[in-house]
């Protein structure tokens, strides 16, 4: 379909200029706390803190002193079973240490469906419930991920195209058959909720209704029951939250199953200039993710740049993983002393026939990870390409346990500032999200740290 034969068929958009604002008034008696499986999620805010570790102090610190933070699960890189032990651990600290009436908790996945929406969402529901429904938000305007008619498209060049439809519905962990997202609930619940059970919130709703037929419609809303939010801008998103806060100021509650411009406009972070860092600096870039985009923009970089290059194989990592490492990580620090170096995996993982996608990766990522933690040259700056690569790096090789969105480098690709506890503290650090950005993102996001 055409997205500019469709949005002429539609009411236009209803704007409402103070609604960040308003929003954010309405936020001050509670606390806002993001649950995310993956670092990416962070790509709409700034000035937030993310907690990559919510053990000991941490946790309770943060909480009261701050109304919206992340706790990063990195939840997407395990199996479900581990998936829904962490969420159940974190649920059960924050309900020692707040009132879960006070909670809006955000569970934050990805904008092309892939996730343990089914056992994250249920084991939310169990531990800090009832709640008397389930908002499930996909649309992510950084990445041209849009909802209308009750269906997720991505929007490519005015053409929507069905997410079911893409790589991303092809994955061999979170694969799916269905872009109609009633279908894709009763898909992915296991049939715990049914399509036909499930209530829409058309546009119609939104830029005709308003935020008054917003709480009039959740005001109904009971059992738990998915409520699908359809937007194809943010001020759509504007009008619903709106409608949401006055439907929960009348006692209901809601969790939240959304992608990353949810989190921006339930928190009203008002939209921020895209960050400059200083120019003239030395880094590691490390490319972990293995979609079309990311092969395509590593690509980009390698032909329009001199930066030092450096190939992980594969089968060395499964094979030899001591020695290789060994190697490659000496190779860097040469390479390092003199200029940019870019680590990256082989292009064919995905061809390899492996039985447990997870392991392999997880074993991948944590390579990439102990390349940072042994290597002895300080760059001044890392990217890191790739959610799972992003988090693993930044924990377990660079020992971050609390960290700062500063902003956004690029359109949904955020800039980290690193805590004090860290092993390069204030290191900037860029987390590039495997299927964000043009062809070039990736070379333009390089140059502006080198000039």
């Amino acid at each position: 379909m055409r997205y500019s034969e469709i949005i002429k068929n539609l009411p236009e958009v209803l704007k409402i200029p103070d609604a960040r604002e308003r929003i954010r008034k309405s936020n001050k008696s509670s606390k806002i706390v993001v649950l995310d499986d993956d670092s990416t999620g962070c790509q709409t805010v700034h000035d937030i803190s993310i907690l990559l570790d919510w053990k000991g102090p941490i946790l309770k610190e943060t909480l009261f002193n701050e109304d919206v933070f992340y706790i990063l699960t990195n939840s997407r890189a395990y199996s479900e079973r581990k998936a829904i032990a962490i969420n159940r651990t974190i649920s059960k600290s924050l309900l020692g240490l707040i009132n879960p009436s006070r909670l809006r908790i955000i569970s934050r996945s990805d904008s092309t469906l892939r996730g343990h929406f089914y056992g994250e969402v249920k084991t939310l529901m169990e531990i800090l419930g009832p709640f008397d429904g389930v908002i499930v938000a996909p649309y992510f305007k950084e990445g041209n991920r849009v909802t209308v008619f009750d269906t997720h498209y991505i929007l490519e060049n005015d053409q929507l195209i069905e997410v079911n439809k893409t790589e991303f519905s092809k994955d061999p962990v979170f694969g799916y058959r269905n872009a109609y997202l009633p279908d894709w609930i009763e898909e992915k619940s296991k049939s715990l909720w049914k399509s036909k059970d499930v209530i829409s919130i058309s546009i119609d709703d939104i830029r005709i209704g308003g935020p008054e037929r917003i709480k009039e419609l959740l005001l109904d809303v009971q059992r738990g029951k998915p409520v699908i939010v359809n937007a194809l801008c943010d001020e759509d998103l504007e009008v619903f939250v709106l409608g949401l806060i006055e439907s929960e100021k009348s006692g209901k509650r809601f969790l939240y199953r959304t992608a990353a411009s949810f989190v921006k406009v339930r928190a009203g972070i008002e939209d921020k200039e895209l960050v400059l860092p200083p120019k003239g600096q030395r880094g590691l870039i490390i490319v972990g993710s293995f979609v079309k985009m990311t092969t395509i923009q590593l690509s980009r970089l390698l032909k329009g740049s001199n930066i030092n290059r450096i190939e992980v194989k594969i089968s060395n990592v499964l094979s030899n993983y001591k020695q290789y490492l060994k190697e490659l990580v000496e190779e860097i620090d040469s390479k390092l002393n003199k200029n940019s170096v870019v680590v990256y995996t082989e292009r064919e993982y995905f061809k390899t026939n492996l039985e447990d996608e997870l392991k392999v990766g997880e074993k991948i990522s944590n390579f990439l990870s102990d390349i940072v933690k042994n290597i002895k040259v300080m760059p001044e700056f890392i990217i890191s390409k790739g959610g799972i690569t992003s988090h693993v790096v930044a924990e377990r090789g660079l020992r971050a346990k609390k960290v700062k969105v500063l902003g956004q480098i690029a359109p949904g690709v955020p800039l980290w500032e690193l805590g004090k506890e860290s092993k390069h503290p204030g290191l900037l650090y860029v987390v590039f999200p495997g299927n964000v950005g043009n062809e070039d993102t990736l070379l333009e996001v390089y140059k502006k740290f080198t000039g």
